[in-house]
């Protein structure tokens, strides 16, 4: 299985964070592969039956799962496959795309660094899991960020992250592509996306029956980004534009009276509190236009960061493996 994500930066003015560690001691080399490169230089089937020998590990992520919609045909065996990808590289419209993410992309050793300084945090606080490859492909705008647990290495899909004035995202579907998605599909979100898809892997599967239990383990995989990106903007790590933290710092109080007033904190009707709380979107629904999005995952952050902070003796793993997400509540003592 295969953990697949789409998901302002700034590094300055954040301040010392607790969650830096000195790492200077930690050896750890991140490798590029720039698949799409060694894909669009193809220029025969065999060249690219020869892929699947180059790269044994993401030539079948690939075609199995990133473009599978572009390539697979049902009954086709390995040569048919190699022959709908070299038509897919061979079309105007993606040598075209592949010139765009080459311009954009042509040195990646700054991503390669940020990359390589969060898997550093990851070694430190899950040993097991070594990451030193990250591979770089199009996806045809459909994924932006893979973890592949698998083989323990990143994904990036160049062709997400031509910045939000790119006009060919406003010819997409916008059902697909709503202005507030596309305003994220900016470079500086590579490293964050990636790191995403990792906490995502790693925290634990919860079965929520109530609005607080989802709350807690959306503020889980929240408080895990603190430790893996400590001095990232908390922007980045829930994915929010400029001024959606802002509010949610300054609304804080107000939405916890509304959540309390309405009786939204312990509601089991699942469908409700998804949609309007927990959901990527534009806003939240039931705080208005101007409010930020995803608040229910917001607030959960700050439990688990009042949790954690109020037990202090309590590591990333015995977060991680506590099921009973109404205790982590209860025990945070938050009420902002």
């Amino acid at each position: 299985m295969y953990i697949l994500s789409i998901l302002v930066i700034s590094l300055a003015g954040c301040g010392e964070s607790q969650y830096v560690k000195n790492l200077s001691d930690t050896t750890l080399d991140m490798e590029i592969t720039r698949f799409e490169q060694d894909l669009f230089s193809s220029t025969s089937v065999d060249e690219i039956l020869k892929l699947s020998q180059k790269h044994p590990d993401f030539y079948p992520v690939y075609v199995n799962d990133i473009i599978a919609a572009n390539v697979q045909r049902q009954g086709a065996n390995d040569t048919d496959i190699a022959v709908e990808i070299y038509k897919y590289i061979s079309h105007r419209d993606m040598d075209s795309l592949y010139g765009i993410v080459q311009s954009h992309f042509k040195d990646f050793s700054s991503y390669q660094k940020g990359l390589e300084k969060a898997s550093k945090y990851i070694a430190y606080y899950f040993p097991e899991d070594s990451i030193r490859n990250v591979t770089t492909f199009i996806s045809t705008f459909q994924y932006g960020a893979v973890y592949d647990q698998v083989h323990t290495s990143f994904g990036v899909g160049l062709d997400m992250y031509l910045g939000s004035d790119f006009e060919v995202y406003g010819m997409l579907n916008p059902e697909n592509f709503p202005l507030y998605r596309v305003r994220k599909f900016e470079p500086y979100r590579i490293v964050p996306n990636c790191i995403q898809t990792y906490a995502d892997y790693k925290v634990p599967a919860h079965s929520d029956t109530k609005f607080i239990e989802k709350a807690v383990y959306e503020g889980k995989k929240l408080y895990l980004l603190d430790l893996l990106l400590p001095t990232s903007h908390d922007s980045l790590k829930i994915n929010y534009t400029r001024g959606q933290i802002e509010w949610c710092v300054d609304q804080e109080e107000n939405m916890w009276k509304y959540l309390v007033q309405e009786d939204i904190l312990f509601s089991s009707d699942k469908n409700q509190y998804q949609k309007h709380y927990f959901n990527d979107g534009p806003f939240t629904t039931p705080f208005g236009n101007d409010s930020a999005p995803r608040t229910g995952a917001w607030i959960g952050w700050q439990i688990v960061r009042k949790y954690m902070a109020a037990n202090p003796s309590l590591t990333i793993q015995d977060l991680l493996t506590e099921k009973n997400h109404q205790a982590i509540f209860q025990k945070s003592g938050y009420r902002p």
